[in-house]
């Protein structure tokens, strides 16, 4: 069912619920003032023989949290599992020449280990595979060559072949019966099958996931079809479902996946300049400013994103838990701000007796305790003058939407041809949820 046909029905339900109680307490009374006997009298007059809506809606609105799974017979079962093997036998020998590249050491954290384990959520890996992104695009090219519709895990590849999966979508929207099917590779080396069959705009979702053992056969960890809760493929070109109604952030059920594409510039600023900053414990996007304002950027707090953005590394906190030095500190900022040294030492509270900026590491206690929404650059505007303006619309997974809220980051490019921040915009006025923020310090000492 559709997002607003669901609405629409719950409110009707809602409505219907309000009279019957009404009802109930119309025709009963004395019922809340009256003994346990009597009380009882009541309950069993309606079992007797009355219709009580109340309890069946109640056990409707139970049943909406509640996996709808379909039976599969053996033939689909057989034909799903067929093709999700045909994808990875075409990607085995990128898969195993990656596993083989780079000594023992690198494998543990870049792509290998021979161990199998099973994750909490049931997904069944190689311990320590952990593919790069490039790796994980050659699979999806390669299986692709047929014509086939692949996404990435990561979010960072335009869906292959994506056309035909839009245009049973369009139809599935206006009524029509309409199938068609995806897979995702992800950089943990799982493979996963969609089959997506609408029916009088109802959505029923076949998945399959797989991966390779240690002895690289393909092994299925994970079959099922479900009728899901509700559907929608937004104007952005993003098709979500609820596999069943949430209950809360921790048990979410929503399922995203962007069909159509983002041109390359978008995808390319979002890689480099926005995801690896986000909005996890750092204020450059969540804050208002620009370059004649710069003391409201937090730095320190912003500098461990900076920091593995410029050297690829993430920092050591055991060897910088005194401090970041200054002249790394400062080289680190000044990659990515039109900014002088002394406004630095001013804005990060820089202890001249030590030589060192403060700064502590992103733990438990430090940070805003809150499920994070993530950026995708949907538009980027050239100006003049070297500025290049980026429109950012974060995408809340665990609350169904993929505007939670949106902010434009302003680029400025210098004359040595470096492209630096210089300012950031929220658009507080059209915003659902945007992320809390409290600087690391703050929390620290209370």
């Amino acid at each position: 069912m559709r997002i607003k046909d669901r609405e629409k029905y719950a409110g009707i339900k809602n409505i219907l619920k309000a009279v019957t109680m009404l009802a109930l307490i119309c025709l009963l009374p004395g019922c809340a003032l009256t003994g346990k006997g009597h009380r009882e009298d009541a309950v069993s007059g309606w079992n007797e023989g009355q219709d009580y809506q109340g309890s069946q809606e109640e056990s409707e609105d139970a049943l909406d949290y509640e996996l709808k799974t379909v039976k599969m017979d053996q033939k689909e079962a057989d034909d799903a599992r067929g093709k999700l093997i045909a994808q990875m036998e075409k990607c085995k020998g990128i898969y195993t020449a990656a596993l083989a590249e780079g000594s023992d050491e690198e494998r543990k954290t870049s792509g290998g280990g021979k161990a199998v384990s099973v994750g909490n959520d049931g997904t069944v890996v190689v311990d320590g595979v952990i593919f790069p992104e490039e790796t994980v695009h050659e699979m999806i090219e390669t299986a692709a060559a047929d014509g086939c519709s692949i996404t990435c895990g990561s979010r960072d590849y335009n869906m292959t072949n994506y056309e035909k999966i839009d245009a049973a979508i369009r139809r599935a929207e206006e009524g029509e019966d309409a199938e068609a099917e995806f897979y995702q590779i992800n950089t943990i080396g799982v493979f996963r099958y969609y089959r997506l069959e609408f029916h009088e705009k109802e959505l029923t979702v076949t998945f399959l996931s797989a991966s390779f053992d240690e002895a690289m056969e393909i092994y299925i960890q994970q079959m099922e079809k479900v009728a899901v809760y509700r559907w929608e493929y937004t104007k952005k070109g993003w098709l979500i479902w609820e596999k069943a109604l949430t209950r809360n952030q921790e048990m979410d059920m929503h399922i995203f996946y962007r069909i159509l594409p983002l041109d390359v510039q978008c995808r390319d600023m979002m890689e480099h300049y926005i995801v690896p900053v986000s909005y996890l414990s750092n204020n450059l996007f969540l804050e208002d400013w620009d370059e004649n304002s710069l003391e409201k950027i937090e730095f320190n707090d912003l500098f461990d994103y900076l920091y593995e953005m410029a050297t690829g590394k993430t920092l050591d906190e055991e060897v910088y838990s005194g401090g970041i030095p200054k002249e790394e500190f400062e080289a680190v900022i000044q990659q990515y701000f039109d900014i002088r040294t002394e406004e630095i030492e001013a804005y990060a509270g820089y202890d001249a007796a030590k030589g060192r900026y403060p700064w502590s590491a992103v733990h438990a206690l430090n940070r805003v305790q809150q499920i994070q929404p993530f950026p995708e650059v949907v538009r980027c505007e050239e100006k003049e003058g070297g500025i290049l303006k980026v429109y950012v619309e974060a995408i809340y997974i665990e609350e169904g939407t993929d505007y939670s809220f949106g902010h434009m980051v302003t680029f400025r490019r210098t004359e040595d041809g470096r492209l630096v921040y210089a300012g950031n915009q929220v658009d507080r006025e059209n915003a659902r949820l945007i992320p809390g923020y409290r600087p690391r310090r703050e929390l620290e000492t209370r």
